[in-house]
């Protein structure tokens, strides 16, 4: 009897300790769902697949956040280097732009074979992201088939509302208004990706945001399966930084430190061998993270749409330590992306 009192107290206890346990991050989580997912792929002998924007409850988009979900996932996926590949997110949006489908409607058994047959996959895997609480937010995910739409896998987990996930949903899915005076919808128009060795730059999208500024979104991804990356943003000599955005009329928009988010601005040192720049903010290897950029035109300036030319300037490096990221080189990033009407 007292063994028995003892295990039961013991158990409550345990109980205890896992109810208060701290959720992981959202990489953790989803690097421990890719896992799970890779092996029912590799069950169900699928040879290629291809990960949609997780959405809400009711299908609808859930934003950056939605769509870092199914980039992270797409590079886990990847890295769990199993016996099946993954289509290049870049390369999806192309195919569900030209043949008009969305992944609304893709749980339907004529819309998924149609991108199987587009896209050749045979697989697709997409879910949907809940909030539990104000501090923990659940994910769903489940592989379908593009032969029969059937369910042949799911995934579950969880992880918690930190910083970075709070600047992912503070960019929620732009939606058009007309007449309504708000934001301008630039969702329409592809974005476009630069690669500088290991870095590689995905200018998602360029808007007008409160009648007065446009924000670029960015993703920084590091293509090396091993090692680190450090990136910042490169400032002039007193620390503002130097990226610019000019309008179709020649107007050049500049951007400002409160306007960058999810990326540091790095100040350039040193000489020679001690070349180098500081702050840095870290990109694991095999992993991305988002960023957004606002620019602001001279005063009295207006906001036009049309095709803008963005340039960045970006300072890289695998070498870092305490002092900062040393060793670095420089690139800068020219695209030229449409702000609709």
């Amino acid at each position: 009897m007292k063994t028995t009192t003892c295990l039961v107290a013991a158990l409550l206890g345990l109980s205890g300790e896992m109810a208060q346990a701290e959720p992981e991050d959202i990489d953790s989580a989803l690097s421990t769902m890719a896992g799970s997912l890779a092996t029912d792929v590799t069950k169900q002998e699928k040879k290629k697949v291809a990960v949609l924007d997780f959405t809400d409850l009711q299908g609808t988009t859930h934003g950056e956040l939605g769509r870092y979900v199914a980039e992270q996932l797409s590079v886990d996926l990847v890295m769990a280097k199993r016996d099946f590949s993954v289509l290049d997110r870049a390369n999806l949006q192309k195919i569900l732009a030209e043949h008009k489908l969305n992944s609304k409607g893709l749980i339907d058994p004529d819309t998924a074979k149609k991108l199987g047959m587009f896209a050749g996959v045979d697989a697709l895997i997409m879910g949907t992201i809940i909030p539990k609480s104000t501090t923990i937010v659940a994910l769903n995910a489940k592989i379908i088939t593009t032969d029969t739409a059937e369910i042949v896998g799911a995934a579950r987990g969880e992880f918690k509302v930190d910083t970075m996930v709070q600047q992912l949903v503070s960019n929620p899915e732009p939606k058009p208004n007309p007449g309504s005076g708000g934001d301008k919808d630039s969702s329409d128009s592809p974005g476009v990706t630069k690669t500088f060795g290991d870095l590689r730059v995905e200018l998602k999208t360029l808007r007008i945001v409160n009648m007065n500024a446009v924000q670029l979104t960015v993703s920084l991804s590091n293509g090396n399966p091993s090692k680190s990356l450090w990136v910042g943003l490169a400032t002039d000599v007193l620390g503002n930084p130097t990226c610019v955005a000019t309008s179709p009329d020649g107007i050049e928009c500049r951007s400002y430190p409160a306007g960058i988010l999810g990326i540091v601005r790095g100040s350039a040192f040193g000489y020679g061998a001690q070349t180098g720049f500081t702050p840095a903010s870290e990109i694991p290897a095999g992993q991305s993270i988002p960023a957004t950029i606002k620019f602001v035109p001279p005063p009295g300036a207006p906001i036009s749409t049309g095709t803008w030319t963005v340039q960045l300037e970006l300072l890289q490096s695998h070498d870092h330590t305490s002092m900062g990221a040393k060793n670095h080189s420089s690139q800068t990033c020219m695209a030229q992306l449409q702000v609709g009407k």
